[in-house]
């Protein structure tokens, strides 16, 4: 049990090293460097907070045997006889009561019971079950939220049937070379397009505010972010901060990956269009951004 928190430890005060470093490193890099290779490092970060277990197994050291030699017994001297009137004297020949353990002798001949001692609290154990207490609320409530989710989904989705639509995202998706494409849905109540679902991803369509040429570059973020597989770095993070809940940096390491993800999803889409459209992209996501912010408030 001990391991278990020391390994935790090590990964939290690591961890949140690193997630300090690759947030600066996002600032001072931001004009040289793209997304892409930070999104890479919060991989390998978040691969190995998602097991808090050591690398290595640990290996008991063991102290070398040692060989006690014992002790001759001590010679017993014999007990001088009582003194008459004593009470206490034994007749001769009468069997002496022998030392049971767990009691003592008081010098009347009273026996004294002594009380058995109570086992103390472990600390590591209360630690260990806020910690699994914690995570388990964590990912018990994602896995809510999502099922919740695709319950909506199921009710107030349906397949698109505009024929534009469809056959803009037939286009893209041949031009970024996808064999395997999402669904392509309509849902009611959405504002801006969506990816969704990790093992049946869907590309959910808002039922009315993007048309035309911003559908397109809408339907190139999202097919972008497929090809990436950007909603399973998404997963993983989530993973990660429902086990390391108790860390401040690893919520905002959650903020960073989302930040990163799309910065690289823009880049990757931008390299698939010419010069002239590229501030007709920035265009529509910030359309998309405005719609989210107007939703939250």
């Amino acid at each position: 049990m001990n391991q278990i928190f020391l390994t935790l430890g090590a990964l939290t005060l690591g961890g949140s090293a690193a997630v300090i470093l690759l947030a600066l490193a996002g600032k001072t890099t931001w004009g040289r460097y793209g997304a892409r290779w930070r999104c890479w490092a919060w991989l390998l970060l978040c691969l190995r907070l998602a097991v808090p277990l050591p690398l290595l197994p640990h290996v008991e050291t063991r102290a070398p045997i040692q060989v006690d030699i014992p002790n001759p017994p001590p010679a017993v001297q014999p007990m001088p006889p009582a003194a008459s009137g004593s009470g206490e004297a034994l007749a001769p020949g009468a069997p002496k009561e022998p030392h049971q353990p767990g009691h003592a002798w008081s010098g009347s001949g009273n026996i004294k019971h002594e009380s058995p001692s109570r086992n103390p609290i472990d600390p590591a154990k209360i630690l260990l079950g806020v910690w699994l207490a914690g995570a388990a609320a964590m990912l018990l409530w994602n896995v809510w939220a999502h099922l919740r989710f695709l319950s909506y989904l199921r009710r107030w989705s349906a397949p698109v049937t505009d024929g534009a639509a469809i056959a803009a995202f037939n286009q893209l998706g041949d031009r970024l070379g996808l064999h395997k494409r999402p669904r392509l849905l309509m849902c009611q109540g959405l504002k801006v397009p969506m990816l969704a679902g990790m093992l049946r991803p869907a590309i959910l369509l808002p039922q009315e505010g993007v048309s035309g040429e911003a559908l397109g570059f809408s339907l190139l973020h999202e097919l972008t972010h497929y090809r990436r597989r950007d909603i399973w770095l998404k997963g993983l993070a989530m993973w990660v901060n429902a086990l390391h809940w108790f860390n401040p940096l690893a919520w905002y390491m959650v903020r960073l990956v989302e930040r990163d993800i799309e910065l690289a999803c823009d880049e990757d889409a931008l390299r698939s269009l010419p010069k002239s459209d590229f501030s007709a992209y920035g265009q529509t996501i910030l359309d998309a951004v405005a719609r989210l912010q107007r939703k939250a408030d």
